[in-house]
């Protein structure tokens, strides 16, 4: 019995002693207030031990303190204005402790202020800007009413005279109502409160199967809704837009097949479009134009490329929110981690299974920042280059880092016309090697950015025939999905370098058959893997308008202003706003006609 309890005893010490090393690691790191470190070593006695409780509660317990030291930290960074500081501090703390109180917040701001420091946009609009947005929301000629004046709550009609319906219009409009010689006095029905002036016009002409058209300064007419009176009334007019941010060639094709335009042509030398139609089509042509003619979102991606050993990357087993997991990977060409550190197949990952993962890449969608920071400030992590890489939506955005070899390539040509002898030539051909990085991004809008990457690593690999140069290559392509402010991990492009050292007796090692007998070589393996991180930021979204979203009629009826729109219409019409706030040039303050006259006698 006194063996057995000798052995149980002695058994149970070596299994303790396995983890006591990083326990006390962590617990050193505690007392010095690192709780970064202490997270790694409790980490690492918990992928030995998974089941060991003391080590689950000191991980908790670290990680709770790491959180709530990288959130303080964050909020010193706000008070000094460094954002991207900051942002990258409270983004530590989320993934430390997911649910702490008010980091959803800490971070949504700092990354609206983050992306008003990149954005940097010039404050108001340029004159030219703004002439251009004004003539875009005037109604064409024929069209122009009085805008903005609102109707009584009182105009309510039953089955009163049409005639009698327009002139009350007129009256609450400030203007005169004519009419057409063969005009037909029919019923009208209909609640117009709550609607503008040029609004109800329109809804009444339409409703009795008339037009109008302002013949006149202060003077509209209305006239009967028929393909004679159409002809008689309706003027063509021309008029030109000119675009700043939408292509022109697609511009007209888009105006053919949606608005049925014929007489339509670019204007190459400033970028225009100018068209001849009927008012009503050329409304609805502005109307159009103005909702695509929009500047194009905008992206910072910053990218880090890191030559890290992997001796440095098995070291850090980071894996926060399943630590207990000790779950192993099969192999595979790639694996998907999210920020808790399990695989989209349920299995847990961490940054040290990296090694055992077969195949060329590994993919890690949303890696933790800390695992980052300490990968840069490790001692054998190279940062090889660190640009910040600005595009449009859909634009291509490319970075290359390497250099060109010579290959000399040899042909041979008769020397003389006929002959048999051949003459050497050797020329010489530039082959890249490096690293090509090809990002086009799409912005969501729901702050997230979807990254088409292609990434290629080549190198020489080694020494061929003749001693020319042996080119290696591996590339990916792929596409991920990241927030506003989300680092993205690429890694598992691994590299070889084999170093051969010879020494022994001087003279006698050299002897060909016999120096093996007198000397040695040794024969080094290093392995080094390249990390790309991937982080894109927002700096300016589609400036799009509630007017630009809400459908409008093309017809015979279309009428100006919000007449044309379908559904329920503002009682204001949307007017176009200066970004700081200065008057637009010739933007009337007002109603061009603010009079308020009293109700008809006929409406009820």
């Amino acid at each position: 019995m006194n063996v057995r309890a000798l052995v149980a005893a002695l058994a149970l010490a070596t299994s303790a002693c396995a983890t006591s090393g990083a326990l006390l690691e962590g617990q050193r790191a505690e007392r010095e207030r690192d709780y970064d470190r202490a997270v790694i070593a409790y980490t690492r006695a918990l992928q030995e031990r998974p089941h060991d409780r003391d080590a689950q509660l000191a991980l908790d317990r670290a990680r709770l303190r790491a959180a709530q030291m990288h959130f303080a930290e964050g909020r010193r960074l706000t008070r000094l204005a460094r954002w991207r500081e900051a942002l990258e501090e409270f983004q530590i703390a989320y993934e430390l402790n997911p649910g702490m109180g008010d980091l959803d917040r800490a971070i949504r701001e700092t990354r609206e202020a983050v992306r008003a420091e990149l954005a940097a946009q010039p404050e108001g609009q340029t004159a030219i800007e703004a002439l251009i947005e004004q003539s875009l929301v005037a109604a064409p000629p024929g069209l122009d009413l009085p805008q903005g004046i609102e109707l009584p709550s009182s105009v309510v009609f039953s089955s009163e005279s049409s005639r009698a319906v327009f002139s009350a219009l007129g009256q609450l409009g400030g203007i005169s109502v004519v009419f057409d010689a063969q005009f037909r006095d029919t019923p009208f029905s209909g609640d117009l409160r709550g609607m503008t002036f040029d609004t109800a016009l329109a809804a009444v002409a339409a409703s009795t199967s008339n037009f109008f058209r302002v013949t006149a300064p202060g003077t509209v007419t209305i006239i009967p809704d028929t393909p004679a009176k159409r002809r008689e009334y309706e003027e063509e007019i021309i008029r030109t837009f000119y675009l700043s941010n939408a292509d022109v060639a697609e511009t007209i094709d888009l105006l053919r097949l949606v608005v049925d335009m014929r007489r339509l042509a670019p204007v190459t030398a400033t970028n225009a479009i100018s068209i001849k139609d009927t008012p009503e089509r050329i409304d609805a042509a502005a109307r159009l134009i103005r909702a695509i003619d929009k500047a194009r979102a905008e992206v910072v991606i910053e990218v880090q490329l890191l030559e890290v050993d992997r001796q440095t990357m098995r070291k850090y087993g980071l894996r926060f929110a399943s630590a207990g997991d000790n779950s192993d990977i099969s192999g595979g060409d790639s694996a998907v981690v999210d920020s808790a550190g399990d695989s989209a197949d349920g299995l847990g990952l961490s940054i040290d299974d990296v090694g055992r993962v077969s195949g060329s890449s590994l993919f890690l969608a949303n890696p933790t920042s800390l695992l980052v920071r300490l990968l840069e400030t490790n001692s054998s992590t190279r940062i090889l280059a660190n640009p910040q890489l600005r595009t449009s939506d859909g634009v291509a955005a490319e970075a290359h880092f390497g250099e060109r070899v010579p290959v000399p390539v040899t042909t041979f040509t008769p020397i003389a016309a006929g002959g048999i002898s051949q003459q050497p030539i050797t020329s010489f051909n530039y082959e890249e090697i490096g690293v090509n990085i090809d990002i086009t991004p799409r912005i969501h809008h729901n702050d997230e950015v979807s990254l088409a990457l292609e990434v290629e690593i080549s190198n020489i690999s080694g020494t061929g025939f003749g001693n020319l140069p042996q080119f290696g290559s591996r590339s990916i392509i792929t596409m991920i999905r990241l927030r506003d402010g989300e680092t993205n991990i690429l890694a598992g492009l691994i590299r070889d370098d084999e170093r051969e050292t010879r020494g022994g007796i001087p003279g006698l090692s050299s002897i060909p058959f016999l120096g093996r007998l007198f000397g040695r070589t040794r024969t080094d393996t290093q392995q080094t893997d390249i990390i790309l991180t991937l982080k894109p930021h927002i700096i300016r979204g589609l400036a799009l308008e509630e007017d630009d979203l809400r459908p409008f009629r093309v017809g015979a009826n279309t009428a100006a202003g919000a007449a044309s729109r379908v559904g329920a219409v503002p009682s204001n019409p949307p007017q176009p706003q200066p970004r700081a706030g200065r008057p637009l040039p010739g933007r009337p303050g007002g109603p061009q006609r603010p009079i308020a006259p009293p109700a008809p006698p006929d409406a009820r």
